[in-house]
């Protein structure tokens, strides 16, 4: 039952990736400027997922490009977030694939951001008795580019909730990542 469970994550999260992909992909062939960045983060679980675990980490991966309006762009996020147990709980862990848009007012560096992803949980118990899960959830967030130029570092404070059953989910992340 676990196996069919992993592979039912495996399988939506491909499927998500494939829906991200083509949605870009037109947008990368029309010589639109598709930029990447990659960020690390500090997370803080709240609510019932703050009672039941410690602070984690989060890595992110990302493809963001320009939409039709001045200032709008789609960002694709390719997450992963970890969180450390407590009690009979080993660590939790949400794999997540998620389509933003992000406004930035002309010449400011300052970002809002928000959208929609498909989270891939899983809860590893001491007793090897694990659960798997696939849950639908949201993003929010401020970020800011800490400087101009090329390859801009900059700070993301966010907001990420997946929808579980039997408690909620949320945590903050505070990343710091680059632009490549």
């Amino acid at each position: 039952m676990r196996h069919q469970s992993a592979t039912k994550i495996g399988a939506t999260l491909f499927a998500a990736c494939a829906l991200l992909s083509a949605a870009v992909a037109p947008r990368a062939q029309a010589q639109t400027p598709v930029r990447f960045s990659g960020a690390a983060a500090l997370v803080l679980p709240v609510g019932d997922l703050g009672n039941a675990s410690d602070p984690g980490i989060d890595l992110a991966f990302r493809g963001e490009g320009p939409i039709g309006s001045r200032g709008w762009s789609l960002r694709g996020d390719l997450t992963w977030d970890r969180f450390p147990g407590r009690g009979i709980v080993d660590s939790y862990s949400y794999l997540g694939v998620a389509a933003n848009l992000v406004h930035r007012d002309r010449g400011d560096r300052l970002y809002e951001f928000g959208g929609l992803g498909l989270y891939g949980d899983k809860t590893e118990l001491v007793n090897s008795d694990n659960h798997s899960d696939t849950n639908l959830g949201l993003q929010i967030g401020l970020g800011l580019d800490l400087a101009g130029g090329q390859h801009p570092p900059f700070v993301e404070f966010g907001l990420t909730t997946a929808f579980t059953s039997g408690g909620n989910s949320i945590w903050l992340p505070v990343r710091l990542g680059i632009r490549f």
